[in-house]
């Protein structure tokens, strides 16, 4: 999680800047072509130029120092400095490649406007739209009841006196893109001589009363090396309030497992959790094939299958078309979710549906063996709140119903809920009545958290296809 959330920061960052200052230079260069100069500026004359640009921008950031490449925790003329390099990488590029070439025609009045356009574009992005970029990706969530919570990636540090005195967390935000500490929690007893910029929120043996009421999102532990079976339990506690733990160390050998670490200065940052859907740019890549897919289905098959799906509520069961229920989302936000009616209106819309339920009238039981009763849920996926690909959303009562059975049930909820997901497709669909059902959909879930890729995606979605046409058993 730690390297998904930082480095694709750095990534998607580079990225917009790169696509922003490509538009900038052909933008300019169309301008003048169409109402300046006419057909004395050839827009095919530029197109090596447009290369250059780029490839000066990935010399100078290849060149740069590790701890230089994310603005992150970077003071001001640290910034500026850095931004000069990229103008100044920029304008040797072009300007160099020109003198040598000796190409006349190429206007150096349209290559001069472009740099100083160029200058102001990268030194804005540097300065704020590195950090528009990061407000954006790390929004603050909706909580449990609808409102927003205060802080969107709400902090909690577990820390010794130690640390507390040298107020430690005042770089966390840098080093854990998202993090918004709230303040400490005291561990080993002792007092603290100096107070810190962040509020002390209490001691360690009412740790979890303090995460639960602050809703926090984020355990960093700092101070606590070489002490792997405290490290397991707070993992444990982490786990079962759905919550992530970061904790520092000056080795990685002292924890055993797959561990995501990444050194900052002197430090040692280290989880257990490796998420490649916490990289904004697989978020990306995730959120395009969303809408992609969703805008398509609500377009084309949609329309046909309300009909449909209308035509059986009118002859077997009058009443709305649509069915919504209260689910639970991605950081335990609720929202309804949309499914075609497939039952008479009744009392107990919150009880799983079973083998000969008489709840289910004729024809209804087609749309769900089929899954055709999921398909309004691509709403949902256009508007955001779920995925074509995820864990399954629960009902809400249901949530915390498996959080009694399964201790690292609320994990699941890292992730946008899917209309599918490999639980669905592995046979872990339908109701979930034991707790060996419980168990087996939460562990398909947290591999999937774990193990993310287009690839997978890909995967089960085809499982899913086929799944309409050949439903398995556990489909009710």
């Amino acid at each position: 999680m730690i390297n998904n959330r930082y480095y694709g920061l750095i990534r998607l960052h580079y990225l917009l800047k790169t696509l922003g200052s490509l538009l900038l230079f052909w933008g300019i260069v169309w301008v003048l072509h169409l109402f300046c100069y006419g057909t004395e500026l050839q827009p095919r004359n530029y197109m090596w130029v447009s290369i250059i640009v780029p490839a000066a921008a990935v010399i100078e950031f290849l060149a740069r120092e590790d701890r230089h490449r994310s603005l992150g925790g970077l003071s001001r003329p640290q910034v500026w400095s850095i931004s000069q390099r990229e103008i100044l990488f920029a304008l040797v590029a072009i300007f160099g490649v020109i003198v040598m070439s000796k190409d006349d025609r190429l206007s150096r009045v349209c290559l001069g406007l472009f740099i100083a356009i160029y200058a102001v574009w990268v030194t804005w992005m540097n300065f704020t739209g590195y950090r528009l970029l990061h407000r954006a990706l790390y929004a603050k969530p909706r909580g449990i009841n609808g409102s927003t919570r205060k802080h969107h990636a709400n902090t909690v540090v577990l820390a010794t006196p130690r640390e507390i005195e040298r107020d430690a967390a005042l770089h966390m935000s840098s080093d854990v893109p998202g993090a918004e500490v709230l303040g400490y929690v005291t561990f080993g007893g002792g007092s603290v001589a100096t107070m810190p910029v962040f509020p002390i929120l209490g001691d360690f043996s009412n740790l979890r009363d303090i995460c639960r009421s602050c809703h926090a999102r984020l355990l960093l532990a700092l101070g606590l090396e070489a002490q792997p079976d405290l490290i397991r339990s707070l993992q444990a506690l982490c786990d079962s309030l759905g919550m992530r733990l970061i904790w520092v160390d000056d080795k990685e050998q002292h924890f055993d497992g797959n561990l995501d670490a990444r050194r900052s200065g002197s430090r040692l940052l280290l989880t257990n959790w490796r998420e490649p859907l916490e990289d904004p740019m697989n978020r990306l890549v995730k959120r395009s094939v969303d809408l992609l897919l969703s805008g398509l289905v609500s377009l084309t098959v949609l329309p046909a299958l309300c009909i449909f799906a209308k035509t059986l509520q009118l002859i077997h069961s009058p009443g709305p078309l649509f069915y919504k229920q209260k689910r639970t989302g991605r950081d335990g936000e609720v929202f309804e979710v949309l499914k075609f009616r497939t039952m008479h209106v009744n009392d107990t819309p919150g009880r799983q549906s079973v083998a000969g339920d008489s709840r289910i009238y004729p024809g209804g039981d087609f749309l769900r063996r089929r899954s055709l009763d999921e398909m309004p849920q691509f709403w949902n996926v256009f508007i955001g709140q779920m995925s074509v690909v995820g864990p399954r959303p629960h009902f809400v009562d249901h949530d915390a119903q498996f959080a009694d059975l399964v201790d690292d049930y609320w994990v699941r909820h890292f992730a946008k809920p899917g209309i599918t997901g490999l639980a669905q497709v592995k046979g872990r669909r339908g109701e979930t009545d034991t707790e060996r059902k419980v168990r087996h959909r939460v562990r398909l879930d947290h591999f999937y958290l774990r193990h993310w890729s287009p690839l997978l995606d890909l995967c089960i979605l085809c499982d899913t296809a086929l799944q309409v046409f050949f439903p398995p058993r556990s489909a009710r």
